[in-house]
């Protein structure tokens, strides 16, 4: 089992969850959302009671994946959590009350009274009370794909208190990851999230089926350009395999839109192009009757008879020396 040794202590808590909050990143990726659904999918087989959050809208791009319609905006409230009661301006900047000597709790009818027993001569006035759970009821929390919390965007700004005191388990590939979770499944050498999501939901015990493994193809296809980079793996196509195997479908291509060629005919005649043409060639009489007589007197070679025409290419020796003509005058 390749992640066991970090899975030994979330192993233990997993029996006993019965509430598990999973979070991703603003900007996720196919494959960070594949494979997050992919271990929602495996955890709601199992009969966990599972919530799955993230502080994008879901794209187009990313709706054919199974569970999807499973994402929220929002934490949902769930019963349970420790309860704290923070008392505003009481404390000084060593992190003690000076104020106070004691703390006393009685219970009374169907109320729960606090008692605060102060120093003689000393005011104890808080400025405030403010209640808030800790852990909100979740007694595991997933975040997949995220270098810190604070990549998590308002899911964790606005909810920071659930992610106090509950085990958080940090499942990335990223190099800049910080560790944050007391479980960290860090692997920098996959390719893909999806490829990591495949060995621990095995390692966990669990069983893939043919959903879950459709969005890990989804994810690991669309993180190695269907294949393609040379940083995959023995292990990246060892998790192909396997997710092929139990009956996983891999992504294919969306086709291209069809082309308006119709429209195009339509531009094509909205801008006709200039007719031109050509005038005719009208010849003279004195032309014609030229040619006419050209016909008769020079006849076509075909018409010729052999050796008519043709000039000899012996030049005669009268015909280089010079001429003088005499004449006399007139008169």
């Amino acid at each position: 089992m390749k992640y066991d040794t970090q899975l030994t202590e979330l192993k233990n808590l997993l029996p006993a969850a019965k509430n598990i909050l999973i979070a991703i990143p603003t900007n996720a990726s196919i494959d960070k959302l594949a494979s997050t659904l992919a271990l929602f999918l495996t955890l709601e087989t199992v009969g966990k009671q599972a919530n799955i959050v993230s502080d994008d809208t879901i794209k187009v791009g990313q709706s054919h994946l199974f569970g999807v319609d499973h994402v929220q905006k929002n934490i949902s409230s769930t019963d349970g959590g420790n309860l704290t009661l923070t008392l505003e301006g009481v404390a000084v900047s060593d992190n003690t009350v000076p104020a106070l000597e004691k703390l006393d709790w009685y219970a009374e009818n169907n109320n729960l009274n606090l008692v605060f027993h102060c120093l003689p001569g000393q005011t104890f006035q808080p400025s405030r009370i403010v209640p808030r759970y800790q852990g909100s009821g979740f007694n595991l929390i997933f975040v997949i794909g995220a270098v810190n919390l604070n990549a998590l965007g308002n899911i964790y700004t606005a909810n920071s208190q659930a992610f106090s005191g509950t085990h958080i388990v940090n499942i990335d590939n990223q190099a800049a990851n910080s560790s944050f979770g007391q479980t960290n499944v860090i692997d920098t050498n996959a390719v893909s999230i999806s490829e990591v999501m495949v060995s621990v939901i095995t390692d966990l015990g669990f069983n893939l089926d043919a959903d879950t493994a459709s969005n890990l193809l989804a994810g690991i296809f669309e993180a190695t350009g269907n294949l393609t980079d040379q940083r995959a793996t023995a292990d990246t196509y060892m998790a192909v395999a396997n997710c092929l195997r139990i009956g996983g479908k891999k992504p294919t291509a969306q086709s291209l839109p069809a082309f308006d060629w119709n429209a195009l005919a339509g531009q094509t005649k909205s801008q006709p192009a200039s007719e031109f043409t050509v005038p005719p060639v009208v010849q003279s009489s004195a032309q014609q009757g030229q040619v006419d007589a050209g016909d008769h007197s020079q006849p076509s070679p075909e018409e010729r008879p052999a050796g008519e025409g043709v000039i000899s290419e012996t030049v005669e020796p009268e015909w280089l020396t010079p001429k003088i003509f005499k004449g006399s005058s007139l008169g």
